[in-house]
């Protein structure tokens, strides 16, 4: 070994040592399983003390350079990260698995089936499309996002209208796909790209449209998380329970108070979903209500088309990202 250390540098002599030493084995002067001197023999042929090349020597082992073998003596173990070594790894690490998994008693018919589904699990698992379902109204986003929860390859969260129209950039960057409603279509593909951009149809679905429509004569009010859905729902309702007669609404939370709004009603439309998001009180008004009168929660669905359109370009990002 071609080892030399200047006492007048800053650099401490173990660190030098060291240096020297993983120098020698990169360059393959010193090639995998090369036996190093003993730390008595190469401190005295270096004249340094045995604690400065015990040092270096842990200090090799620690990164992985060197090994040492009880008995046995000191060894290079690094090798250079070639096709070839990793293969051999690869190899070595495969057939540890198989060994364990015969020692389980799995055939290799088994053992097959079981390698392909994993390998499938990780494809799919790369490959995931990021939609971002972008609205102004909670709850008609939260159906959306049920409706994407149906996309296969799809990673999909939700993100709120005017937040993305404040900071796009930021939904650029964490969005393969941006979904929204055909409404807000033109307000987003500026912002994002068109591209980039894919708008659903929302639907009122057939149970929710066969609610309202069954629905007789009365003093229909409505009761939402927010202001957009409120009217959304009052539109819905003026189409298909066309019987009733609109009184007014309240959301959920506000001042009004909850027993004076239901004591006026005989019908109630609400959003899918409602009582999970009103204060525990007006849940129970609502629900002794429902014991002697309709109460209709209704949802919109993205439509059969969009959602056909859109599993086409999520599959299509997914095989641009395997490319």
């Amino acid at each position: 070994m071609k080892i030399s250390v200047d006492e007048n540098l800053d650099i401490p002599i173990y660190r030098q040592v060291a240096g020297a030493i993983t120098g020698e084995i990169k360059k393959g002067q010193l090639e995998y399983g090369y036996q190093l001197p003993t730390v008595r023999q190469l401190a005295d042929e270096l004249g340094i003390a045995k604690g400065t090349i015990k040092r270096a020597y842990d200090d090799l082992e620690a990164t992985g350079m060197i090994s040492k073998t009880r008995g046995r003596g000191t060894f290079v173990s690094w090798q250079e990260d070639t096709i070839a070594s990793r293969k051999d790894k690869a190899m070595a690490a495969i057939d540890n698995m198989l060994d364990l998994m015969e020692g389980m008693r799995f055939s290799p018919t088994e053992i097959n089936i079981f390698l392909d589904l994993k390998m499938r699990e990780r494809m799919q698992r790369e490959t995931l499309v990021s939609v971002a379902a972008v609205e102004c109204c909670p709850e008609t986003q939260s159906m959306m996002v049920r409706s994407l929860y149906g996309l296969s390859g799809a990673e999909v969260f939700r993100k709120d209208l005017y937040e993305t129209m404040r900071n796009p950039e930021g939904l650029s960057a964490s969005a393969d796909l941006v979904v929204t409603s055909l409404s807000h279509y033109e307000q987003l593909f500026p912002l994002v790209g068109e591209e980039k951009t894919f708008a659903v149809a929302m639907e009122l679905t057939p149970e929710s449209i066969s609610a309202l429509s069954r629905l007789g004569k009365g003093r229909l009010g409505i009761f939402a998380g927010s202001e957009r859905f409120a009217v959304l729902a009052k539109g819905a309702a003026a189409r298909y329970a066309n019987k009733t007669v609109f009184v007014f609404r309240k959301l959920a939370g506000d001042e009004t108070d909850m027993e004076l709004f239901l004591r006026n009603l005989d019908i109630v439309v609400a959003p899918a979903g409602i009582t999970r998001v009103c204060p525990k009180r007006e849940e129970e008004l609502l629900h002794e209500f429902a014991k002697e009168h309709p109460v209709v929660e209704i949802a919109y669905r993205a439509d059969e088309g969009s959602m056909l359109y859109l599993s086409q370009r999520v599959k299509d990002l997914q095989l641009n990202k395997r490319r």
